[in-house]
């Protein structure tokens, strides 16, 4: 996931280079840097900018770990 995230984030800032979409973006080159190489965890103000920014939808979802058990739990809650 975090490989996936990072590939897109640099899909998503296109031939920009770091320093005109960090500015854009209105953060310091070295904060942005590390998110787009992995090393920080941006928030979810900072999530919402990018979107803004590139104009896309930010979309955040709790996917199960365990998709047996959810699929158990789910036909289970069914039969009730």
């Amino acid at each position: 996931m975090v490989t996936h995230f990072r590939t897109k984030l640099k899909q998503l800032r296109g031939k920009k280079t770091q320093k005109v979409f960090s500015e854009e973006l209105g953060m310091k080159l070295s904060n942005y840097s590390k998110i787009e190489t992995g090393r920080s965890t941006p928030t979810v103000k900072t999530l919402e900018r990018i979107a803004k920014l590139t104009n896309s939808t930010l979309i955040i979802d709790f996917i199960p770990n365990d998709i047996d058990t959810t699929e158990t739990d789910i036909k289970n809650s069914n039969k009730e």
